[in-house]
């Protein structure tokens, strides 16, 4: 269920910024970027954040692409509020939150890989007897009905295995346009 809720964000925030890519006027400062595995990456195509009301469960979504090809990579974050009616707010969350709850995804497409973070992992790392080293946290420093501005990181596991490979996210940085 959450993955579906991550897949309409993305989806959601590169088809709205596409089809208003002409009528709204671009602030160069808009940005979505961290390190993965040390290497300073950029998600600034086609990026931007929502916020979605489903049937009275809120949830804001951030997204971008690092590059305007087939083969670009992706990131998308969620944060979700479990109690109906409650929108998101600026704050700070982590991947075992009760009122909040966290999703995100790194897709690599060029090789064909996601590595998945937030309560889903949280959960299978507790089912597991695992410990997560570097927690994902995304703080919302800002949040109007215009703009998200916040910081993110964690530790990425390939596929949502807890076993699997990790890809660390750390200096993420987010300033968006919050899509209408």
């Amino acid at each position: 269920m959450k993955k579906v809720y991550l897949a309409i964000i993305v989806i959601s925030c590169f088809l709205v910024s596409c089809s208003k890519e002409d009528s709204i006027v671009v602030d160069t400062n808009y940005h979505l970027s961290c390190s993965i595995d040390g290497v300073a990456m950029t998600f600034n195509v086609n990026s931007g954040a929502v916020e979605i009301n489903d049937n009275g469960n809120w949830l804001l979504g951030m997204g971008g692409i690092n590059a305007d090809s087939a083969n670009a990579a992706t990131l998308a974050i969620g944060v979700y509020a479990t109690q109906p009616g409650m929108k998101v707010p600026a704050g700070s969350y982590t991947d075992n939150g009760t009122s909040f709850q966290l999703i995100s995804t790194f897709s690599d497409v060029y090789n064909q890989v996601d590595y998945n973070a937030g309560q889903e992992i949280y959960d299978i790392a507790q089912d597991a007897g695992a410990t997560i080293a570097n927690h994902l946290q995304v703080q919302v420093t800002e949040l109007t009905d215009k703009i998200v501005r916040g910081k993110l990181s964690g530790d990425y596991y390939e596929a949502s295995e807890i076993e699997g490979s990790i890809k660390r996210i750390t200096n993420g940085e987010f300033y968006l346009l919050i899509q209408q």
